[in-house]
Formats: C-alpha cells, structure tokens, sequence
C-alpha cells in the first residue's frame, strides 16, 4: 500500500487480492453447501418418509442421498473452518499494513509535534479504529456476497420447480440484501457514529485519569472527574441502545420478510379444489423437491440476518477510516518549509561538518507556528555554543532545528554551502542530538547502546558508561550489558535514561554534538563527570547545548540569550 495515498475500504480489499480470495472461495463453498445440506436433507427425509407410507411397493436407494448428505457435511464444517482460518490470517496481514501505515504518517510528521495527539487517542487509532476497519471485509463484504450467491443457488431450484417462484424469491432478496439494511442504517447511522466517536473520548479520559489519578485524589476532584466520566458512559450507552433497537428491528423485519416468501410459495405451488375443498400442488411440483426448497429458504434465512447487522460495521469502519486518513491530513510535507533548495545539495553526503551559519534562521511547529525568535548564528569548529533564556523562549526549539528535527525558515548553510537541513539524513548523519526526552527501548543495555554504534565492543560499552557516570550502576547488574530494560526503560530514573541515551550518542562520536537540558535531575558530582568527558576523551568538534544549570561547559562557551 502506497504509504502517501488515502486510506479508503477498496484499497484495503485490493491490498492482497490473492489472500482475501482463498477465505472467498471456502465461505462460498461453505455457505452453499450449507444451503444445499439443508435443502437435500429435506427432500431426502420427505422421499424416505414417503416410500415409508406407501410401502413395500416402492423401492428407495437410500445409500447415494446419504452419501451426499454426508459429503455436504463435511464441506460446510472444512469450508467454515478454513474460511475462519484464512480470513483471519489475511486480516493479521491487513493490519500490519495498516499499522505499518500508521507508523509511516507518523515517521513523516514534524517530529516535534508527535505529541499533539493524546496517548488515549493515539491508542483508540492504533487499536480501535484500526480492528474497526479490519472487521468491514468479515462484517460486511463477506456475509453479503455470501446472501446474493446462496439466493442466487436458490433461484436456480426455484426456476426448475416453478418459475413463478422467481417473483416473490426476488423481492425477498432486494428486502432482505439492500432494503432493510439500508432502512436500518439510516436510522441508526448517526448514533453508530456518535457512539463511535464517544469511544475516543472515553478513551482518552480514562488515560488521563489513569496519568492524574494521584494528583485528582490528593485535591479532591476526583468525584468531578468520575461524574464527567459517567456522564459519557450514559451518552454512550444511549447511542448502543439506539443502535441495538434498529438491529433488533431489521431482524424482526427480516423474519416478516421470510414468513411473508414461505407463505408466497405455499400459495403460488398449490391449487384449491371446490370439489374436494382441498388444497393440492399444482400440476407439474414434485412435492419432495418442494421440501427442500423451504427448508434451503431457512437456511439462505440464515445467511441474510447478519446483514442488518453489517450497517453497524459500515459505519464504525467509516469512523475509523476516517481518523486514520486524519494522521496523513495532518502531515506537514518537507516542501512546504520555506527554504531554497536543490535536488544536488539535499543528496550530498556530510562526511563531517567545520561550519555552520543560520541566518534569520527559526524553528517552528506545525499548525501553530509557535517557536523561537529569528537569530543569526554562526558556528565553526571548536566552538562551545550554550543557548540560554527564559522557560518558553524557543530554545529547545532551535536546538530541533538546528538538529533538523523540527520545521524551520531562513538560511541553514553547512560547510559554505547552503542546505535544507529539515529531515535531511545526510546532514544528519553528521551529528547526535540528544532531546529532554530521550527514548530507551524495550531491550538490554548493549542493545540500546549499540544503537549509536552497532560495531562498539563490550570495553567500548563499558568505557562509555563509566564516561556518563554510570560504570556503578552497570556493574551492579545482574547481566551487566546484558540485562533487559523495561518498555522506555521505565525501571531507570529520569537522569539514567538520559545518561543513557548520551552514553549511546556519545558511542557515534559525531563531529556535532547537540544537547538539551543534559544536566536535567543530576547532581553536582554526576555533572562535573559528564563535563570532564565531554572536554578530553569525547570531545566534539562543535557541541551545542541547551541547559538552565551552571557547569564548566559554560565557562568557555559562547552564550546566545534567547528572549
């Protein structure tokens, strides 16, 4: 799937054609085996109860009807097995596209605005919504396909019975595939979509209560909060309510719809007689396939009934489809940063960086445009730049920028030539940028480590550790490098995720060096420890930081006031 195009239920039919018609091809032969089992079993039970009444007089091979029944059997319990198999296989398929999807709009989002979006909302896309799209082939697609093919089976005995049994056969099909569906949906398609998007909301409230739940219970507002959360729960119960009287209601019409073709077919293959005041089959209906024939009606009856309940699928699929295609509106394209440019100097590789002047030069974030002040600033080799200012003066939105980590304007220009340095990996791959918040994977030590230099050594490790003060604490370890990390290395503190993450970009001994806020919940010691080893054995080239805590870094750097 094309990872810049619209998110729409065709393309994620036509993802993998050849996967989604192998569960295709076993529900149909297992729905109209179903049909057909019910409908020979029917005619099988009425010649064997015939032959029973007239007697010996009338011979009956009973061997070969068996035969079958048993074969049709086993073909609908092989194809409903094998289609449940398949179809969910092709689903886990489908949404790993998707979420590789998802993975792509956010990879192409200005980084510094990952966070627009809350936990609780970014987990309803990447589990609610993304199942919710994943059920539309099973809820939707399939259950009709299988209805107008099994009517179709039907139509076909209807036509060699009676071909007057093809009218009332067809209106019950337009009712039960297209009429009431749609009826149902049109009542209940707004509150399927006002429950849809209470969800979200319910979501991303209970995540953020689950964030403040300490603070709300300490102040007392936590009653407040939970009655705000009761009063989306009754809204969404309402809305289910809603939506479950309209299934309710299309099911009950769709069984007044098959009574109603039951009835029909009685009277279209009968004859009243004022003679004997009976009724009799008209002339020409075998009575025997007649039987089967209802019996194959209940059982195409049990095919449609799931199709009322497919407009509820249809619109929760809709929602879903919907908010997903929001995270590619939301993507902010490297064009549209006003920068001059060429094809050339974007593809050119920085093997190492000696100077580095921005002119009027502003990182911002996207929509709100909010950043820093427009400075001239000019660095070279051997500089020790420490940006400093005021709580919400841009600073550690200039470090992005400088980084090419957020959005930007005016003039960037590298080695004396100038460059767009936004998401540029040549550029990039010059310099390590360690941001106030740093992420720790979910693997050991080295692991992580060896993410800033996948040849770096155990002693390479070890000696980088000790550099950012923590030789104590690996040392301490049970595994040592080899000791797994919690998911974002929540079993580290805050400063040990950060000497971490330095330590894994202190391994790549870039040229340039950008830093924000590394000195951020350390002590003195630790401190005087990281600046040592910044100044001898991992000395950059050019070292930029952002930091509000005095250290000997400052004492020969080149200070930028940001207002």
């Amino acid at each position: 799937m094309n990872k810049k195009a619209k998110l729409t239920l065709k393309g994620l039919l036509l993802a993998n054609p050849w996967g989604f018609v192998i569960p295709v091809i076993l529900g149909v032969i297992a729905s109209l085996t179903g049909v057909g089992l019910l409908g020979l079993s029917g005619w099988f039970i009425s010649a064997t109860g015939l032959a029973t009444a007239i007697g010996t007089g009338l011979t009956f091979n009973y061997l070969t009807p068996g035969a079958i029944v048993r074969g049709l059997a086993i073909f609908r319990t092989a194809g409903r097995y094998g289609e449940q198999v398949t179809a969910h296989n092709h689903l886990l398929g489908l949404l790993r596209i998707l979420r590789l999807w998802v993975w792509d709009q956010r990879v192409a989002k200005d980084a510094a605005n990952l966070h627009e979006q809350s936990r609780g909302d970014l987990l309803q896309r990447l589990v609610s919504d993304l199942d919710q799209i994943i059920r539309w082939p099973l809820v939707v697609f399939l259950p009709w396909l299988y209805a107008l093919l099994s009517y179709a089976a039907v139509a076909i005995l209807a036509y060699i019975i009676l071909p007057n049994l093809l009218w009332p056969l067809a209106i019950a099909a337009v009712c039960h595939v297209i009429v009431i569906p749609y009826v149902c949906g049109r009542f209940a398609s707004h509150s399927v979509h006002v429950a849809q998007t209470l969800g979200v909301h319910r979501r991303s409230r209970f995540i953020s209560v689950f964030s403040a739940l300490i603070t709300l219970t300490i102040r007392g507002h936590w009653k407040d909060y939970a009655a705000r959360l009761n009063q989306l729960d009754d809204r969404q119960r309402r809305m289910e309510i809603i939506t479950q009287n309209a299934v309710s209601t299309g099911r009950l019409l769709g069984y007044i719809v098959t009574i109603g073709l039951l009835f029909s077919c009685f009277y279209l293959v009968s004859n009243y007689s004022d003679v004997t005041q009976s009724w009799t089959l008209a002339d020409g209906v075998h009575g025997t396939w007649f039987v089967g024939f209802i019996l194959s009606l209940l059982a195409v009856n049990e095919l449609v009934l799931p199709l009322v309940q497919s407009f509820v699928a249809q619109g929760q699929s809709q929602v879903g489809l919907r908010r997903l295609n929001q995270l590619s509106q939301n993507v902010t394209p490297q064009e549209s940063v006003d920068q001059v440019i060429t094809p050339q100097k974007a593809n050119q590789t920085q093997t190492t960086v000696h100077t580095m002047e921005f002119k009027q030069f502003r990182g911002f974030h996207s929509p709100s445009n909010m950043g820093n002040q427009a400075i001239d600033l000019a660095i070279k080799t051997n500089d020790t730049i420490w940006i400093r200012g005021e709580s919400g003066s841009g600073k550690s939105t200039l470090l992005a920028a400088i980084a090419g980590d957020c959005l930007s304007e005016g003039e960037a220009v590298i080695n004396g030539e100038e460059q767009s340095i936004y998401d540029n990996s040549d550029y990039q791959s010059a310099l390590s940028y360690l941001p106030q918040s740093p992420y720790i994977f979910q693997q050991s030590v080295g692991a992580n480590l060896r993410l800033g230099n996948p040849n770096a050594t155990d002693e390479q490790m070890l000696a980088v550790l000790k550099a950012v003060a923590l030789d104590s604490w690996i040392n301490d370890l049970p595994n040592g490098l080899a000791t797994l990390l919690s998911s974002q290395g929540r079993n580290l503190s805050g400063g040990q995720r950060k000497r971490l993450a330095l330590a894994r970009l202190l391994l790549r001994q870039s040229p340039v060096l950008l830093l924000d806020e590394p000195f951020d919940g350390l002590d003195k010691a630790t401190i005087e420890v990281i600046c040592q080893s910044l100044q001898n054995d991992y000395k950059p080239k050019i070292l930029v930081l952002v930091s509000h805590i005095e250290s000997r870094l400052g004492d020969d750097s080149r200070i930028i006031e940001l207002f």
